[in-house]
């Protein structure tokens, strides 16, 4: 007897439907995707008790004749392409034809369509996979998809829904990430008969922008507009200062498709390298356009991921795109007072990359380790959902776990717990947003925050640690003078080793160090390495080693921590060589600067603000820390009351 059977189509479809279809958001997604390959200018989404109830998305595309609208339902049966060699050309969102076949059999579904010359429409109506219904219905041109009672007929895949409140936020921030791509479409967002979310569709991307984040994100970020070898980059380089905590708002997409990259986060780090402080990550939104053929879309179920032909040229591409961006900007924190007796909110900002460090190469890393699942929480039709803290993995946002690729993170990064989505309150978006509505600020460049800080006069220091100045346009700046000088000491050593300027100083006694077998044995691995860097090594048994040679660069003072820093470093934090050896360097830098409460002469004074004002990056220390803060004369006459 055979044991190997055909499974039949409502149960392939249920399959597919959960690849396909994981909550709610995967099938918002799925058919915006289709409003937007339908031509759609205006597309509107509705939803009840987080979709789960009920998802309505109706746009003003195309639309379908009765025919298609019919096979629209069979699985694999699609527009966007006829034969395979289509499906590395592709200019559409969707292609596989299976999104409203899983949507189907996972629900209660009608599609009302309508074509602009067309006297009447055509509804159809499935539930559970199964046909039910096709009758002419008097509608606008375009088409009306409506998902009822999700998972109805699958209790398995319903209970391990979120709250309603959860979902809906999935779906929100979905609709928020489309609307920064597509700035052509307007996009309205309503929830439970409340509208909260709506963008202009006016083709300006400072104006999606706006209508997502508002005008402090706007004001803190810098349009990006970069080509080369093909790639064009466009989108927003956020400056450090508003950093977050995670990595949710770093937004890709690739031919305006939503996408995650191991490859693209890797050149955000880099690009932001020295910025941020540690635990912080950078805002940025990149829609990169690249030729189609040069990229493998059908890799992925929910088509969260592409693959690259070439990925060193996407992550050069994204690299200089951010660091160009970032070179010309002026990033001293202009300081506020709080005006309702609050501490002020300002946090770390720092300066863009060193032109004369090459960009660093992806260096391939361990995949990263499962996120493990949340704990379900059961929910039924007839059982009410238990009251839980509303927060959204971004990891799930808006797809699974990641797949184990080739990983172009540290595993510092890869081994974070997976950054929470704070839900935003749901205030009405203003509904028209036009360029000449968003407020404009004025930008500083870094040409005229050097020349500012040059020309200041110095009027003395602060507690022997701040250095003061008053600026032509009567401003007081501050200096750090620990981390003004940390980061003169650090350019010199990073320059040194780029040049390869590597000078090894003997010590007048080895200094001794204990470490590990595993330690050990990766030292004696890459001897020859250590060696060209001006370190000379010799062992003194199972878990000692004798450093009798450093790299001039080090202070003698503190060899051992300087050295095991390093090696922890590159071994044990998948760093490369030259990334550890750097941090090693800045943790000398930091040693052997001047530190807080050093009194330094006026000469001192002069001579370190000439040499930070040579830096490409004289705005913060190696470690991310602010080296220059302004205080506006307002400001300043607001505390006396001179002004209101």
């Amino acid at each position: 007897m055979s044991r190997i059977h055909l499974l039949d189509a409502a149960t392939s479809n249920a399959i597919a439907a959960g690849e396909v279809i994981e909550r709610p958001m995967s099938i918002v997604k799925e058919l915006m995707e289709n409003s937007i390959d339908a031509g759609a200018t205006q597309i509107t989404i509705e939803i009840q008790d987080g979709g789960i109830t009920l998802i309505r998305v109706r746009d003003n595309g195309c639309g379908m004749d009765e025919e298609d609208a019919k096979n629209a339902f069979i699985c694999h049966a699609t527009s966007k392409i006829t034969t395979l060699d289509e499906l590395f050309s592709l200019h559409s969102m969707g292609f596989r034809g299976e999104a409203l076949a899983s949507i189907a059999a996972a629900s209660r579904v009608t599609l009302s369509t309508k074509e602009p010359l067309a006297e009447k429409g055509t509804c159809v109506r499935y539930e559970a996979g199964q046909f039910i219904s096709c009758d002419p219905i008097g509608m606008p041109s375009g088409t009306t998809v409506e998902v009822r009672d999700l998972f109805y007929n699958l209790p398995a895949r319903f209970k391990f829904l979120k709250k309603d409140q959860t979902e809906a936020n999935y779906i929100q921030v979905l609709i928020e990430r489309f609307i920064l791509c597509h700035t052509d479409i307007s996009f309205k967002f309503i929830k439970n008969g409340k509208t909260v979310l709506q963008s202009p569709g006016n083709c300006d991307s400072s104006s999606a922008l706006y209508s997502v984040y508002g005008k402090d994100i706007v004001s803190a970020c810098r349009p990006i507009e970069y080509s080369v070898d093909g790639i064009t980059v466009k989108g927003f380089a956020g400056l450090p200062k508003i950093s977050r905590a995670s990595r949710s708002e770093q937004i890709f997409f690739v031919n305006q498709r939503l996408i995650r990259s191991k490859t693209i986060t890797s050149a955000v780090d880099s690009a932001y390298t020295n910025m941020l402080m540690k635990g912080k990550y950078a805002f940025v939104i990149l829609d990169i356009y690249m030729p189609s053929q040069d990229l493998d879309v059908n890799v992925h179920p929910q088509k969260a991921e592409v693959r690259f032909s070439n990925e060193s040229a996407i992550y050069r591409a994204v690299y200089h795109a951010l660091s160009s961006t970032l070179a010309t900007e002026s990033m001293s924190i202009d300081y506020s007072f709080p005006s309702s007796g609050k501490e002020p909110v300002s946090a770390p900002v720092a300066s863009a990359p060193q032109s004369h460090v090459a960009a660093p190469a992806p260096a391939t890393a361990p995949s990263p380790a499962p996120i493990p699942a949340p704990t379900p929480v059961v929910k039924t039709p007839e059982i009410k959902k238990p009251d839980s803290t509303i927060e959204v993995p971004f990891s799930t946002i808006p797809f699974d776990e990641p797949s184990p690729a080739i990983a172009y993170e540290n595993k510092e990064t890869l081994s974070e717990p997976a950054p929470v989505y704070e839900v935003k309150p749901e205030e009405p978006k203003t509904p028209e947003l036009t360029q000449q509505q968003i407020p404009e600020t004025l930008i500083q460049t870094r040409e005229e925050s050097l020349h500012e800080l040059m020309a200041a006069r110095v009027i003395g220091t602060f507690c022997d640690t701040y250095i003061l100045m008053e600026s032509a346009d009567r401003t007081l700046l501050m200096v750090d003078q620990h981390a003004a000088h940390e980061k003169v000491l650090y350019e010199k050593l990073v320059a040194q080793e780029a040049e390869k300027k590597i000078v090894s100083q003997p010590l007048l006694s080895p200094a001794i160090v204990s470490m590990s077998r595993s330690d050990i044995s990766f030292i004696d691995e890459h001897s020859e390495e250590l060696e060209n860097l001006g370190f000379e090594i010799s062992s003194l048994g199972d878990s000692e080693m004798a450093i009798r040679s450093v790299p001039a660069q080090i202070d003698p003072n503190s060899v051992s921590s300087a050295f095991i820093e390093m090696v922890d470093e590159w071994m044990h934090q998948s760093k490369t060589r030259k990334d550890a050896l750097i941090l090693s360097l800045a943790t000398c830098a930091c040693k052997a600067a001047v530190k807080g409460h050093d009194k330094l002469h006026d000469i001192e004074i002069k001579g370190l603000l000439e040499d930070l004002s040579k830096l490409k990056d004289p705005y913060h220390c190696p470690h991310g820390r602010p080296i220059l803060i302004r205080i506006s004369e307002k400001e300043i006459e607001k505390q006396f009351k001179r002004i209101v």
